[in-house]
């Protein structure tokens, strides 16, 4: 049973990532038409010709192999836990046979990236092995990162709250994602895809920033075997959380290639206990089943008794500047959600600190929703801001909303086999701040100002558009 380790958490004299190194380095020296070698590994996950990171990659495998094999990524789906946990799972067999071959240990495992702990601030930083030395003798970096550390704002486990896996037929839509056929490119993100997946693509970007080249990076697999991780962690906080049980996600085959070349497949059953994935793994602190012991609630995960419905929307497509662009929106909620955005009181600082995590319980759940945002090139991370005072040079980050990481924005955009270009849709929990707004005295019950803010400038070449922006409550 191998157990893939926190790779902050490593001791002295571990050489996990000295032989993932070494492992690294053969696998590229493989040319493209080798499912072992790197090139062909990263190309499952997407492959575009005309991309930088795939210069030098030519001979290529056929078209047909291509057509089978490579581009096959789940994203916006259901299928996202489940096709990248047999993705690691089979890249873990293939760098753990070619460790073998070196003469390495023969119970290597794959390290997983925990940047969620963020008591221990230095593990918001992509470890050290892969950053230094900065050459490409160093086979585990790559030239073009742009963040060599995360943000913490990029982190956050909210998602973990949501009982549902797939929801309700209204935002959000669940911890795992929209019930979709094929997805190489959706257009609604399951909530853990989007908080912390999307974003710690985004904040690293260079390659990480695209999923046809993600697969390139090194750190994407220590990235994903922390995703891998808290979906059975997720599963570990027992209430009623569940995988879906529908014999449309049970059983719809993947394809890849095991350590030996040989075309294999697998389907999302065979890999719900990890125990059982091929060899077997465990994540180093998580058990491998569910307990059923969860000890708490979160009252905000509590699927609402009746669908939210729309109280505001902008029904002009509206292009993102590099800068701050302002979407006014006017509220016109029902007479029975009116209460849900009157004024409040102000409260004093000491009386807030004291009842904030009650209010944020008593908040009305109140979504933002993003629809139809569609683009070209690899878009920024986006902050979002409601009510700002753009009089003001300085952001006022009471005023902070979320961030949206459009991670995968053109392929979304452009027509295909398996998404129809309409793009991407992106919702944002803002229940507990509008309710802290409605107790500033610049809160106006009529309107609402949507700030969207690039967190760094726009490359050339980079277009983004919102057909829609709504707001949803309950």
């Amino acid at each position: 049973m191998r157990v893939r380790k926190n790779v902050y958490e490593l001791p002295a004299g571990d050489t996990t990532l000295e032989w993932y190194e070494k492992a690294v380095a053969e696998m590229k020296k493989r040319p493209t038409t080798d499912p072992t070698s790197w090139n062909y590994q990263g190309a499952i996950h997407g492959f575009k010709a005309d991309n930088k990171y795939w210069a030098g990659a030519a001979p290529l495998p056929s078209e047909e192999d291509r057509k089978e094999f490579w581009n096959r990524c789940q994203h916006a789906s259901w299928y996202f836990f489940s096709w990248h946990r047999m993705y690691l799972a089979y890249f873990e067999q293939i760098v753990a046979s070619v460790i073998v071959e070196l003469g390495g240990p023969k119970d290597w495992a794959l390290p997983f990236w925990n940047y969620c702990d963020t008591s221990h601030p230095e593990v918001l930083n992509i470890p050290p092995a892969f950053t230094t030395p900065a050459k490409e003798s160093n086979a585990l970096w790559i030239e073009g990162r742009e963040h060599n550390a995360l943000e913490k704002s990029d982190v956050g486990l909210e998602a973990m709250d949501l009982i549902p896996f797939v929801g309700m037929d209204y935002v959000p839509k669940g911890f795992g994602g929209p019930q979709t056929a094929f997805s190489h490119s959706g257009s609604t993100f399951g909530a853990l895809e989007q908080k912390p997946h999307n974003l710690v693509h985004l904040r690293i970007g260079g390659a990480m920033g695209d999923p046809d080249t993600a697969g390139l990076d090194p750190i994407f697999w220590l990235h994903h075997a922390n995703i891998d991780r808290l979906w059975q962690e997720w599963i570990n906080l027992g209430y009623e959380r569940h995988n879906p049980v529908q014999e449309s996600w049970l059983d719809f085959p993947f394809v890849f290639h095991n350590a030996a070349s040989e075309p294999v497949q697998m389907t999302s059953i065979e890999v719900e206990d990890t125990t059982q994935v091929l060899d077997g793994y465990v994540y180093e602190g998580v058990p491998p089943t569910s307990g059923n012991t969860a000890s708490f609630v979160a009252l905000k995960a509590e699927k609402p008794e009746m669908p939210l419905e729309v109280v505001a929307a902008n029904n002009d497509a509206k292009p993102l500047s590099g800068s701050i662009t302002t979407i006014p929106l006017k509220l016109e909620p029902p007479k029975k959600l009116k209460a849900n955005f009157m004024a409040l009181p102000a409260v004093d600082a000491a009386a807030e600190v004291v009842s904030q995590s009650t209010e944020e319980q008593k908040s009305p759940t109140t979504y933002l929703l993003f629809e139809n945002v569609t683009g070209k090139g690899v878009p920024p991370i986006y902050d979002v801001y409601l009510n700002l005072d753009t009089e003001k040079e300085a952001i006022d980050e009471s005023h902070y909303a979320g961030s949206i990481g459009l991670f995968g924005l053109e392929n979304a955009s452009t027509p295909g086999t398996h998404q129809d270009g309409s793009g991407m849709n992106y919702a944002l929990d803002v229940s507990f701040i509008v309710n802290e707004l409605r107790s500033d005295s610049s809160w106006k019950e009529d309107a609402l100002d949507i700030h969207i803010v690039p967190s760094t400038p726009l490359k050339d070449g980079v277009e983004v558009n919102v057909g829609r922006i709504s707001l949803y409550s309950e």
